[in-house]
């Protein structure tokens, strides 16, 4: 599966904002947050301006090239494309943290994250079989069938998971932990329920 132009253009971007800025930055620059909204991670700032380029390049570069994607590959453009512009929107707070710029990077962070699960679950009953993007587990990887029936009754844990998770992002900072992870676990232990629950069906 070819990337888009889109995909590269927006590595570009950030690639381009690290370089420009690298002067201005301090030597040691905020690379993470704890769950209070305070800085607990720090990194050279060369390291800083690179590693989310890296990732996207990364998420770029990996896919799997010889895989039959033809009839969800602009699925899976779309969901890589705006992954990558949640990256570029978390470059973009990393440089502007280091300006001096104070955000709440749980109204970045959880906003982000529920896009992505969002958009996934809207697009998850395209998905065909592959071992790059979706719910990969013995009984959906083994047979189509189960594979399509969990995709599709998943996507809705997704897409409201997602919109509660961008939701989350106004409420206390101990309710939006609760509500990430408690999000996060329930999405993943109904995918898993769901190709079990299918699988046995097609045994």
């Amino acid at each position: 599966m070819k990337s888009s132009i889109l995909s590269w253009i927006i590595v570009a971007i950030a690639l381009t904002g690290s370089i420009v800025t690298y002067p201005d930055m301090p030597e040691q620059m905020a690379i993470h947050w704890n769950v209070s909204n305070e800085v607990n991670g720090f990194a050279h700032k060369a390291f800083a301006l690179l590693l989310l380029p890296a990732l996207m390049v990364i998420l770029i570069v990996v896919l799997p090239r010889k895989q039959n994607y033809i009839k969800h590959k602009s699925s899976i453009l779309i969901v890589q494309n705006v992954t990558l512009l949640c990256l570029l929107v978390l470059h973009s707070v990393t440089i502007a943290f280091g300006y001096g710029v104070d955000f709440n990077i749980a109204m970045v962070i959880l906003p982000m994250v529920g896009v992505i699960l969002t958009l996934t679950g809207w697009h998850m009953p395209q998905f065909q079989p592959n071992s790059f993007i979706g719910i990969k587990t013995n009984y959906t990887l083994a047979n189509e069938s189960n594979w399509k029936k969990t995709h599709k009754s998943a996507a809705k844990y997704y897409v409201l998971g997602g919109l509660l998770m961008i939701a989350a992002a106004f409420v206390p900072p101990l309710l939006q932990t609760i509500l990430f992870f408690g999000i996060i676990v329930t999405i993943v232990l109904a995918s898993v329920y769901l190709s079990f629950h299918f699988g046995k069906d097609n045994k």
